[in-house]
């Protein structure tokens, strides 16, 4: 029997699939809702509205993440430099 060799631990390397889950279930969550839809409004190719729609879904849903992300990674630095402070009346340079 052959083994999966991968990790430094000994497991198989997985990390494509943790990746590959996440977008294949938001993409088939969005396809499904989006055919629903077109087929009861009578679309005559519901695939050609739900394959965009899940697609759409997902550039949806990885934007916001990583705009939250952004944000949560900026407010853990704290506040930018070129921001003017926040007590006490700005400083005269000669």
């Amino acid at each position: 029997m052959s083994r999966a060799t991968g990790g430094p631990r000994g497991g198989a390397r997985v990390g494509g699939l943790v990746f590959l889950v996440p977008v294949l279930l938001v993409v088939s969550l969005g396809y499904a809702v989006a055919y629903v839809v077109a087929e009861a409004l009578g679309v005559a190719a519901p695939e050609a509205v739900a394959w965009p729609a899940g697609l759409l879904l997902f550039a949806v849903t990885a934007w916001a993440l990583l705009r939250h992300r952004r944000r949560r990674r900026r407010r853990a630095r704290g506040p930018s430099r070129s921001s003017p402070p926040s007590s006490g009346p700005p400083s005269r340079r000669r």
